[in-house]
């Protein structure tokens, strides 16, 4: 018997985890991008290698915490508190650039 006969099927998702995982797929790299900006703009290069080690430790967190880089069981939570971690990001770059 090999490993394919023992692994479970994948369960159907909903359409409304779909629009999570979506979200999320979406959010994650324009936050990183956020992120790279707003610590360039605050210190210059030496901001954006630091915003560059602290967007590769959200990226291992996050992957450590759901056990994969975009996971299909998003809470509804987990979007909201992302949502809010990257509009704080974005309203700080924005300040600083005007």
């Amino acid at each position: 018997m090999t490993q394919a006969h023992n692994t479970p099927a994948p369960q159907p998702t909903s359409v409304q985890q779909d629009v999570r995982a979506a979200v999320i797929a979406a959010l994650m790299p324009f936050g990183a991008g956020m992120l790279l900006t707003l610590g360039y703009a605050w210190i210059g290069w030496f901001g954006l290698v630091l915003a560059a080690v602290g967007v590769a430790g959200w990226g291992f967190w996050w992957r450590g915490k759901h056990q994969q880089w975009f996971p299909q069981q998003v809470t509804t939570g987990t979007v909201v508190g992302q949502t809010v971690l990257i509009a704080v990001i974005t309203l700080l770059l924005f300040i600083t650039i005007s």
